[in-house]
């Protein structure tokens, strides 16, 4: 920056450099005001950046900034801190360049060490002159140590490779097309055999047919790996949020990671973010009460949020929960019906379930008054209908006093899915694997009807029924079977229904398209496939 003229970003850079050298020296532990001052300089250095970048100029005001970081390194020299501030450690995480830097820094400390421990015994001359051939064995030691450790930095530097992500996108979508010509292989297959079973010919083609559908699977999750990220890549972004939160409203609340391993779709790593920090910030805002609350309720004073993600088969679980004051689905329904979103009588009929999804409503909020965490009626409606998009679902758990949970199950990927088969009339639709329950098939006489819409009875529960006939003008002679009705039942979140069809085909994995601009967007029908 200096060698730029870049003056003020020197200034900024520099005092920021003298907090860390006496925190790196062990001259002061590191607390709540110093972090406050090392996070300044970092927003500041970001600002600076941004507007060097964009306008070519430094022109941001700096000056409370340097005379807060001035007054920073004078409290450290005197060591004149508040006592009742907690000193805390710093982050054990490391990112990928504090590891290389601290690696390098081995190196070359072990080499320093050698040649300290070298100048130490060797400084007379006589000795110098007496042991000259063991100094120039210490020297090609030293020499062959730093050459095998660069060989070993080289190693760790060539076992990745930088890739443009629309490469990936664009192999990900050969693979996909791939799955598609396999299907097609094995329709054709199964015709074949039917047509001249036991002919040498079709016993070729059935083993071709295996190797390509093995090999096509391998591909498919080897270019599905490549994608994949790790979920820390979000979790990362929210120890600073909960922490200026924190201070910009008087609460002390600790945020627990775990699971940051996890690694999911990179698609869904970029639609994820935005969610998941409305939610953060809902568990943050309505959940956990003030330190002086939580004291009266013979709670500990610090909240405690906890974010994870996990895997469970073909679905990413992430959760986030607190030790909050938790949701009374009583209070919820007051207020839906005080803000017009729900009557009276339908409010008694509500389940506890019911009742709590009613924040997932438009317009929805608990907040006495609008602040800049929330009151806005914007945040967990936008939530559902990003989980939604991603074929995702979310479900609400909650104990009132005792805390809130929230659980959002994705795909792990959106590009190819396991779908079910079934026939409307002539149609063939399908439907994604991991919203089927179970597959029934009903008597006609089984099907009941409660104010107007058909349901079955399933062991304790009553499972309304879907007709889908109506999405599609299918105007071919069709013969209904007048005894049985086959009905598929899907879950969306918590509730269940039954999707009536007139035949089931079979499982595919299936590649799912955008319907394009010129049907448009067909209500119930996600996309198309071959």
């Amino acid at each position: 920056a200096g060698f730029l003229g870049l003056d003020k970003l020197t200034e900024l850079t520099h005092k920021g450099e003298d907090i860390l050298n006496k925190l790196r020296k062990g001259e002061v532990k590191l607390n709540s005001i110093i972090m406050d001052s090392i996070l300044l300089a970092y927003d500041k250095m970001g600002e600076l950046l941004y507007c060097i970048e964009t306008n070519k100029n430094e022109e941001v005001e700096l000056q409370d900034s340097i005379d807060i970081l001035s007054d920073t390194i004078k409290r450290i020299e005197k060591n004149d801190f508040d006592e009742s501030f907690e000193n805390i450690e710093m982050s054990s995480v490391e990112t990928t360049e504090a590891a290389e830097e601290k690696f390098f820094a081995n190196i070359n400390s072990e080499e320093n060490k050698e040649e300290e421990n070298f100048l130490d015994e060797e400084t007379p001359e006589e000795l110098l002159i007496k042991d000259e051939k063991k100094v120039s064995e210490k020297e090609t030691s030293v020499d062959t140590q730093k050459q095998n450790k660069t060989k070993s930095a080289d190693k760790s530097v060539d076992n990745s490779i930088r890739v443009d992500v629309q490469r990936l996108d664009d192999l990900l979508n050969i693979v996909s097309e791939l799955v598609l010509g396999r299907n097609r292989l094995a329709q054709v297959n199964t015709e074949i055999n039917s047509l001249y079973e036991g002919a040498q010919v079709t016993k070729n083609l059935s083993e071709a047919t295996k190797q390509i559908d093995l090999m096509t699977t391998e591909l498919q999750l080897v270019v599905m790996k490549t994608r994949m990220i790790k979920i820390g890549k979000v979790f990362n972004k929210f120890p600073r949020l909960v922490r200026d939160l924190s201070k910009e409203n008087g609460k002390d609340i600790e945020l627990i990671i775990t699971g940051e391993e996890t690694e999911l779709d990179k698609t869904l790593i970029e639609e994820i973010n935005d969610p998941l920090v409305h939610l953060v910030r809902n568990s943050f805002d309505h959940g956990i009460e003030d330190p002086d609350t939580r004291i009266k309720k013979n709670k500990s004073p610090k909240g405690k949020i906890h974010l994870s993600a996990s895997h469970e088969g073909n679905n990413i679980l992430i959760s986030i929960e607190d030790d909050g004051k938790g949701i009374d689905p009583e209070f919820i329904k007051e207020k839906a019906i005080s803000k017009g979103l729900l009557s009276r009588d339908k409010a008694k009929e509500m389940t506890r379930q019911e009742a709590l999804n009613l924040i997932f409503l438009p317009g929805f909020s608990t907040a006495e008054k609008v602040t800049n965490v929330s009151g806005r009626g914007v945040g967990m409606d936008v939530v559902k209908t990003n989980v939604t998009k991603l074929r995702g679902t979310i479900i609400i758990d909650s104990v009132v006093g005792a805390g809130t949970k929230i659980t959002i199950r994705l795909p792990l990927t959106l590009a190819i899915i396991p779908g079910m088969i079934v026939r409307v009339k002539n149609t063939q639709l399908i439907i994604p694997l991991n919203s089927v329950f179970e597959v029934v098939r009903r008597s006609i006489n089984e099907i009941s009807t409660i104010n107007g819409s058909e349901v079955i009875r399933m062991r304790d529960e009553i499972v309304p029924l879907v007709t889908v006939d109506h999405l599609f003008r299918d105007d071919s002679e069709f013969k209904k079977n007048i005894e049985w009705q086959y009905i598929v039942v899907v879950g969306i979140g918590e509730k269940k229904f039954g999707i009536k069809v007139d035949g089931l085909i079979g499982q595919k994995e299936v590649v799912i398209k955008p319907l394009g601009n010129y049907l448009g967007t067909v209500p119930g029908v996600a996309g198309s496939t071959i």
